[in-house]
């Protein structure tokens, strides 16, 4: 089953970049403060309401958000245990392994 699989990218020290940024994830206060840090960041949350998991990933100098649509909390747990292979964060590599954790016989 084919899920719409987006990506959003900023540069932490533009003020205008984060902002927009944060705008598309509910209750960011947390993690913009955790982003201001300027630390390896790598996080997730599920909006049940949504079916929606987003997977936040920084170096400290730039953040990624991969969102997934219309999944369980259970399917975002088997991306998340799959990401933990991933060596490089790209949407090419996040799909690969959203494709892999929720339909591994394709």
């Amino acid at each position: 089953m084919d899920r719409k699989i987006t990506a959003s990218h900023a540069e932490i020290d533009d003020a205008a970049q984060m902002a927009l940024f944060l705008e598309r994830i509910p209750n960011s206060g947390d993690l913009d403060a955790l982003l201001m840090e300027r630390r390896v960041v790598s996080t997730r949350n599920y909006d049940d309401d949504a079916m929606i998991a987003r997977f936040v990933r920084s170096n400290g100098t730039t953040v990624a958000c991969y969102t997934v649509e219309d999944v369980t909390i259970d399917e975002g747990e088997m991306i998340a245990a799959q990401c933990e292979l991933l060596d490089v964060w790209s949407l090419e590599n996040f799909s690969a392994a959203v494709h892999v954790a929720l339909d591994p016989e394709v």
